[in-house]
């Protein structure tokens, strides 16, 4: 028997003591969660501010704004903001994500309240440097090149042109040429509207006690803020057509195929978000799944090959996405197609719905692993508008669900028709 063939013992998690993750408000109104781990002697703070790619009114506004806080402002450069950092043992990252920006950043629990008032500090008082926002723009635009020569960048391009026109915020991709046009009079007039004094939620986890919190948070009251306010639009996705043939993308100089098969998925109830985690761990959502073992293990189509949910505001996408040669891409597309239709005819046997339950559960008890995993969770618990208990009730949902139930989801959702269907490389 080889080592593919013995599937491993994997112990059943039923239970366990899940966290509270609670928020808190300050005296003067700022939204916060707070988990202290005495004794790790590591501190991270991490902010959100309710701003990203649908308040821009130019292609990779909110991108430059968002990752060119610390390039320069309050009279210090670039250099001399990040050498403080670095100065203080600290590590610092400002991301633009699908619904929010984010700030964080760790160091060592002595100098957490030094870190956090130079960051913001500067955050607040950006001033996007003219030869900063050009040297950013040079080298933004060598990494949107080097991905446009990827057929992955293009399958997921074109799927969401389709599927997403509607949602410009979603749907519309910026060209190389946009750097060109973008001034840092565009970045300071987004920062001045969009994040600058924002009511932002902090998160404090690690080794930050009740006193440094309080102290964070008079650092962060410094500056006038409004109230936090957040509110998930509903996307009212509805695709009347039906995606039959896959949308080809040639790209004469490539020898392999980008295959993504993407679909909308609007807001769901919380019991019923784990169904369909469930369905797509099954389908494609984890090295044991259908896609996996067929295309890959048994057939040797591809490289890799996965289903996942990307997650819009209420809504989210369901994707399938794979690379292999494109000698192989006809049989590849059938054998996705029969793996559906599969799922769509017969219940899912027992023991593969009990395997992919308990990965399912083991992926979810891990995923509270760390000082600063409860952090995170808060976070997510609050940009998908989680009520307090979902992840208290998150086992049981699993457990209970059967293969009934997800029979009549996959007859329900997995219509081939309604994927937009996408190959790009060599076709």
């Amino acid at each position: 028997m080889s080592y593919r063939e013995k599937a491993p013992e994997v112990r059943s998690i039923a239970n366990f003591n899940v966290p509270e993750i609670a928020f808190q408000k300050s005296a003067k109104g700022t939204l916060y969660f707070h988990e202290d781990s005495p004794g790790i002697g590591a501190a991270s703070v991490f902010w959100l501010v309710p701003v990203s790619k649908q308040s821009q009114s130019k292609a990779f506004q909110a991108l430059a704004s968002v990752e060119m806080l610390l390039s320069g402002g309050d009279g210090k450069s670039e250099k001399e903001i990040l050498q403080h950092i670095e100065h203080l043992g600290a590590s610092v990252g400002n991301d633009s994500e699908q619904l929010y920006a984010r700030i964080h950043f760790r160091c060592a629990k002595q100098v957490v309240e030094d870190v956090f008032a130079w960051v913001l500090n500067h955050v607040e008082r950006a001033e996007y440097p003219q030869e900063e926002l050009e040297r950013y723009g040079i080298i933004k635009r060598a990494s949107i090149e080097r991905r446009m020569q990827t057929p992955g960048y293009w399958s997921d391009r074109k799927a969401k042109e389709l599927l997403y026109k509607d949602l410009p915020w979603v749907g519309t991709f910026g060209s190389l040429d946009d750097f060109s046009v973008l001034q840092r009079e565009d970045l300071m007039n987004f920062h001045q509207k969009h994040i600058k004094n924002s009511p932002g939620v902090l998160f404090f986890s690690g080794d930050i006690d009740s006193q440094q919190k309080e102290n964070l948070l008079n650092i962060w009251e410094l500056y006038e803020r409004g109230s936090f306010a957040w509110s998930l639009v509903d996307e009212n996705i509805i695709n009347a057509s039906a995606f039959v043939d896959p949308i080809k993308h040639a790209m004469p100089n490539s020898s392999q195929v980008s295959m993504r098969w993407m679909k909308h998925i609007g807001h769901l109830e919380e019991s019923a978000t784990h169904q369909y985690s469930l369905l797509n761990m099954v389908l494609g959502g984890y090295f044991g799944s259908r896609l996996m073992q067929e295309l890959r293990e048994k057939q040797g189509l591809t490289y890799g090959i996965s289903s996942y949910f990307k997650p819009l505001w209420k809504g989210r996408s369901w994707n399938i996405s794979g690379e292999m040669n494109s000698e192989n891409t006809e049989k590849a597309l059938i054998s996705m197609g029969n793996i559906i239709e599969e799922l769509q005819q017969h219940p899912i046997p027992a023991d593969e719905l009990d395997r992919a339950k308990r990965y399912y559960a083991g992926m979810f008890r891990s995923g509270f692993d760390g000082p600063f995993a409860q952090a995170t969770k808060a976070l997510q618990t609050l940009v998908r508008s989680n009520s307090s208990d979902y992840y208290a009730q998150t086992l049981d949902h699993i457990w209970n669900i059967n293969s009934a139930m997800l029979l009549q989801l996959a007859q329900n959702e997995l219509d081939t028709k309604t994927f937009v269907k996408v190959v790009a490389g060599e076709v």
